[in-house]
């Protein structure tokens, strides 16, 4: 990670060591391996990592996946407002086997960038040179299932509409974390374990309108159509 650190690890993925870059806070050689190095150690011991946000309800884990900026971790801090917990920011480990779809839980602390902290009315003790705040720290938990996954994208509209599993492959497979695939036996894994997540698991495409203004509409919204829908509430596939 140029400007940071050297990380290394095998394997089994047990065990990450850290090289600094001379002059490096240890707490951002902290925040890179949480948010870089763990997931890429992860992938390489067997699990498959994307790149998300994420809360936990009674049903399971719903996953935010998007690029920088979207609005992941706006989106999650939001929901635990409400009645929901966050369960990860920036980087959602799982493993599908024959029972479910399984995530499991990584250590991280959500930031939000000033003005949405701001929005929320958080207390504000100390700015992070890197323009945001942080609200939360993960508060630990056991693995839980997987119960739907977002696809985020900024829009001229806010918009939620159900994905067909072949759309959302290809989809999903632009946020994931690897560090290699030279190894068959991994792209091998990898495909298989997609595969079953998006056979088993609801995908949906969901866009936000730039802003904050709207933010309280949309959440409604999300939790109504996606995180806690009633039956007749249930988005069509497209």
């Amino acid at each position: 990670m140029p400007g940071c650190a050297h990380f290394r690890f095998s394997t089994k993925g047990d065990e990450v060591e850290a090289f600094p870059d001379p002059g490096v806070r240890a707490e951002r050689i902290t925040e890179i391996y949480h948010r870089a190095a763990l997931p890429l150690a992860l992938q390489t011991a067997g699990y498959e990592v994307l790149h998300a946000s994420a809360v936990s309800h009674a049903g399971g884990v719903h996953v935010f996946c998007g690029a920088s900026h979207v609005g992941k971790s706006t989106i999650a801090y939001g929901l635990s407002r409400r009645s929901f917990e966050v369960w990860a920011d920036d980087a959602v480990a799982f493993k599908a086997d024959a029972a479910a779809i399984t995530s499991f839980p990584l250590p991280f602390a959500l930031r939000l960038r000033h003005d949405v902290a701001d929005f929320f009315e958080e207390a504000r003790t100390e700015k992070s040179p890197n323009g945001k705040t942080e609200a939360l720290r993960h508060r630990g938990a056991g693995p839980r299932t997987i119960a739907s996954v977002s696809l985020l994208e900024r829009g001229s509209d806010s918009t939620i509409s159900r994905l067909s599993s072949a759309v959302s492959l290809p989809a999903i497979l632009y946020h994931s974390y690897y560090f290699s695939l030279d190894d068959s036996a991994v792209r091998h894994r990898m495909t298989d374990q997609f595969l079953e997540l998006v056979a088993r698991v609801p995908l949906f495409r969901v866009t936000l309108r730039p802003g904050l203004r709207e933010l309280g509409d949309f959440l409604d919204d999300l939790e109504r159509r996606v995180l806690l829908p009633a039956p007749a509430e249930a988005v069509s596939a497209t």
